[in-house]
């Protein structure tokens, strides 16, 4: 997994509105779904690491934060059309279900995400591994209802940015999944974290949401940053900035957590 360095505040979008349905399992009840505060800050929790890593709810507990965006769901394989968490069969869709629950009993809340770095590199972010948009549309639905979720996250960057069917594909199923949403009474929110630069989107990153727009995909947010990753947000290694464990830089542990924890209301 490669860290990624990102602003830490959102850009909101508006694009068009939906046109098109598609038949899926239908919720249980529209009534369990709780969107998410009007701001929310929502660093990503990286689901990859070894056994003993704290839970959701215990690292809220320590560091303040309630809201996480769960990094990364992907394809099963080249070609699959299967989700798990980091292509890691012993971490089915269902795996944090437990301990997200436990997060929602403490106030707050998770956006599950899609892609990242090692997935749009490696062909198994789930658009660019799945050829059929219907498919891709049921596991976004299947995501949404056995977690009960009421935000999808889109990390696309590396190859991903560029596999213009992918980011079609994408976009198509998006557009799928919110109008079964809206048929549902389901307040389904979709947000796209992209690389950006210094003086802004790359063209590549700016196809990625004229597709959306060229789609009827509505996407709520783009996410410019998120703090990669909560896991991260101490001073324990200084000057390894390649560790998974820790930010490479001098600081106190959940400074940056601590800083932007007040953008959530």
């Amino acid at each position: 997994m490669t860290p990624r360095r990102r602003a830490a505040l959102g850009l909101t979008l508006t694009t068009a509105l939906l046109a098109s349905a598609t038949a899926a399992a239908t919720p249980s009840t529209a009534a369990a779904y709780t969107p998410l505060p009007a701001h929310v800050y929502a660093p990503y929790y990286e689901t990859y690491l070894a056994p003993g890593t704290p839970t959701l709810t215990a690292t809220a507990q320590a560091s303040g934060a309630r809201y996480f965006t769960l990094a990364f769901l992907q394809s099963t394989g080249k070609n699959s059309c299967a989700l798990d968490w980091n292509g890691n069969s012993a971490q089915p869709l269902g795996y944090y279900a437990a301990d997200i629950a436990s997060l929602r009993a403490a106030g707050g809340d998770v956006i599950p995400s899609f892609g990242g770095f090692s997935a749009d590199q490696g062909g198994t972010e789930i658009a660019d591994s799945c050829t059929s948009v219907s498919q891709i549309a049921a596991d976004y639905e299947s995501v949404i209802t056995t977690l009960g979720v009421t935000r999808l996250d889109m990390d696309v960057e590396a190859k991903s940015l560029n596999n213009t069917a992918g980011v079609s594909r994408r976009n198509q199923a998006i557009a799928m999944t919110e109008a079964w949403a809206a048929a549902n009474g389901i307040p389904l929110q979709i947000q796209y974290t992209i690389p950006v630069e210094q003086y802004g989107l790359d063209p590549n990153g700016e196809a990625v949401l004229q597709s959306a727009v060229t789609n009827h995909a509505a996407v709520t947010s783009v996410d410019i940053i998120s703090i990669w990753a909560i896991q991260r947000d101490n001073g324990g290694c200084p000057g390894t900035r390649d560790s998974n464990t820790c930010s490479g830089i001098t600081q106190g542990t959940w400074d940056f957590s601590h800083l932007l924890e007040p953008f959530t209301g």
